[in-house]
């Protein structure tokens, strides 16, 4: 596997949602999680995580990225694992809630439809949906001027969550083919189910 770079910076931004998500999974494991977090951020990232953000409010990727690192350095173990459940749990959580009416059935339909909704949740990138088989399909990412491994990997276990939502057929599965992080012209994530 090629080495992963990381790109953070000032423009891009991310749904207050996103990081809600992840820190209601970490107080779901500790009580008092915020303020276990807090000494590891930088100051910027601290006030996002002293107040309740509303759905409406972006904060920066960069921030984002942060949290989720801390998370994974309080949680302890394989950190990766650790995104990829931030992820799923954020699926779980907002197309459980807000965006109920959004999840299909039928998963070439909702990936289809989760690409109108990318610039909804994230201010950078573009998002596309190819169907490949009855049972899968890859969703391209592109475009991306800042990007992390932390927030691919957190893409990953979203892509699981949402399958898992569908309650799809098979087994699902969930594969970053290439990765903007390593030098590809685009994230790609394989789904089969």
């Amino acid at each position: 596997m090629k080495a992963r770079a990381e790109k953070l910076g000032t423009i891009a931004a991310v749904k207050g949602t996103m990081a809600e998500a992840h820190l209601a999974w970490a107080e779901s494991r500790f009580s008092d999680a915020r303020a276990r977090l807090l000494p590891r951020l930088e100051p910027e990232c601290v006030a996002i995580v002293k107040s309740k953000l509303l759905a409406t409010d972006w904060i920066p990727l960069r921030c984002l990225v942060g949290i989720d690192r801390a998370i994974a350095a309080l949680v302890g173990g394989d950190a990766e694992s650790v995104f990829r459940q931030l992820g799923r749990y954020s699926a779980t959580l907002n197309l459980g809630g807000v965006y109920k009416s959004f999840v299909a059935e039928e998963p070439h339909r909702f990936f289809e439809k989760m690409t109108l909704l990318h610039g909804r949740f994230q201010n950078f990138g573009r998002s596309a949906y190819e169907k490949t088989s009855e049972r899968s399909g890859h969703v391209r990412i592109d475009g991306y001027e800042e990007y992390s491994p932390v927030f691919c990997m957190g893409s990953v276990g979203y892509c699981e969550g949402a399958l898992e939502m569908m309650r799809v057929p098979g087994p699902a599965s969930v594969r970053e083919a290439a990765c903007q992080c390593a030098g590809d012209p685009a994230c790609i994530f394989d789904l089969a189910w």
